[in-house]
């Protein structure tokens, strides 16, 4: 079982830094996916829209930063619950 949860974690881990990397090769075009996230037609938050970018470049150090924590094991409990929050976040 601690190999399955290790093997689990490494993965999980280098998807999210090399995700993370490839939304940092291009913030604006991320930005402009998180502003028609915020638009009334969608999540109802036209007030976020002018700090889209702001946001898009946080949320992709945010993911990366998690990323290598979970490979390194810091703060197991903080990074698991972040990286949940972040995957029901953007994926909703």
């Amino acid at each position: 079982m601690k190999i399955l949860v290790s093997i689990s974690r490494i993965f999980v881990g280098v998807l999210f830094i090399i995700s993370g990397l490839i939304k940092l090769n291009d913030p604006l075009g991320f930005s402009y996916k998180l502003a028609e996230y915020f638009s009334p037609d969608v999540l109802n938050l036209p007030f976020l829209e002018p700090y889209a970018l702001m946001i898009s470049v946080l949320v992709v150090v945010f993911e990366v930063v998690l990323g290598v924590f979970l490979l390194i094991g810091y703060k197991p409990k903080f990074t698991i619950w972040s990286l949940l929050l972040m995957i029901v976040f953007l994926l909703s």
